[in-house]
């Protein structure tokens, strides 16, 4: 059998019409209704029949789609696999925006990478990533135990509160706060913020919740909000900016002891300590 014309009768079965179905394909109706025919000719059997004023499968056609879907499958994963062959093996690192945004940009200056797939995950996610091997590396400070799972304590990073500089002498209970939207599940401390702050010991004024780390770092240049974020982050953040639009530490209830927080690299219990694993916890422990 052609394998077009198999690929085109997936198309019409998966569209139910040959308008759209041509549209997909990038190829004129006629030519569309000759490959069917062509492919009947070629079995044997006719595969669709006249319903109203379109076409429906018929028992031949509804059997040809069930047997040739996996068959189909395997053919575009060979096509792949043969044109890739002997391309480099990507790094697969998962983590989120946190060292996904800012990490990176201390990570490529280390460390040549030839390839590099980056998934970002929240807490949770990431971890499910490395078990289900769509990740090989994770980095998080906001670990979630699994079973499987090595967390390696690398370093530690600090934590502040930030904003412009017209609010480094006002009260930390007045300044409004941008935070992150999802919440944090399943860790084994009290800290349910992905931003790390202990809310269950100090509360605080919150306006805004964004996905994006980088949304909330744009409400702070807007004096709009502070936020509560890794001292490296904001140091890159500032190199990068006009004076005015850079961020200043403020005052915060939290002990400098608790602004530290822990950073891990995630892998497979049983995983080798590779040479790449041992350039990660180099480049994590320059952070401060």
């Amino acid at each position: 059998m052609d394998i077009d014309r198999i690929r085109y009768f997936h198309a019409f079965v998966e569209t139910g019409s040959l308008v759209k179905a041509s549209e997909i394909l990038h190829i004129s109706q006629p030519a569309l209704s000759k490959a069917l025919k062509l492919l009947e000719s070629e079995l044997g059997l006719n595969l669709l029949e006249a319903e109203g004023r379109g076409l429906r499968l018929t028992p031949a056609g509804v059997l040809l789609h069930q047997e040739t879907s996996h068959l189909l499958s395997q053919w575009f994963q060979v096509a792949d696999k043969v044109k890739h062959k002997g391309s480099i093996e990507p790094t697969r690192i998962g983590t989120f925006e946190v060292f996904s945004t800012y990490f990176l940009r201390k990570l490529t200056a280390s460390i040549a990478l030839k390839a590099l797939e980056l998934h970002e995950y929240i807490p949770g996610k990431l971890e499910d990533a490395i078990l289900n091997n769509k990740v090989d590396i994770g980095v998080t400070y906001l670990p979630i135990p699994k079973s499987g799972l090595d967390f390696t304590e690398i370093t530690k990073i600090k934590m502040g509160a930030f904003g412009l500089k017209k609010y480094v002498k006002k009260p930390i209970t007045d300044q409004t706060f941008v935070i992150p939207l999802s919440p944090l599940e399943g860790a084994p401390s009290k800290i349910i913020g992905l931003d790390g702050w202990p809310d269950h010991k100090f509360q605080r004024k919150i306006a805004y919740r964004v996905t994006m780390m980088e949304s909330a770092l744009e409400l702070c240049r807007q004096g709009l909000a502070v936020a509560y974020l890794p001292n490296f982050v904001v140091e890159i953040h500032n190199q990068m900016l006009l004076p005015e639009y850079r961020l200043y530490e403020l005052e915060t209830p939290i002990p400098t002891k608790d602004r530290l927080q822990s950073v891990y690299l995630v892998q497979k219990v049983n995983s080798e300590e590779s040479k790449l694993y041992r350039q990660f916890a180099g480049v994590l422990r320059t952070l401060k």
